[in-house]
């Protein structure tokens, strides 16, 4: 179970009070995450040995990082 960011505070409620109110959470991802995105480079680039850089967009290799940045995954 993860920790969730909301406005406001829990109300605690009583024993036959009813239902608490859902508080409305400050960020809930529409889409693939960072981390959704590193993974899925990371697999292809394990996978393949070359993939497009998430930084750049130019071409990533396993060994040597990529060219046009410098990023790498490790």
């Amino acid at each position: 179970m993860g920790a969730v960011a909301t406005r406001e505070r829990p109300i605690a409620r009583h024993e036959g009070e009813g239902t608490e109110p859902v508080a409305e959470q400050l960020f809930d991802p529409q889409g693939p995450t960072l981390e959704d995105s590193i993974i899925a480079t990371w697999d292809e680039l394990t996978a393949a040995g070359r993939v497009t850089c998430p930084v750049c967009s130019a071409e990533m290799s396993r060994t040597g990082g990529c060219q046009s940045c410098g990023a790498e995954l490790a």
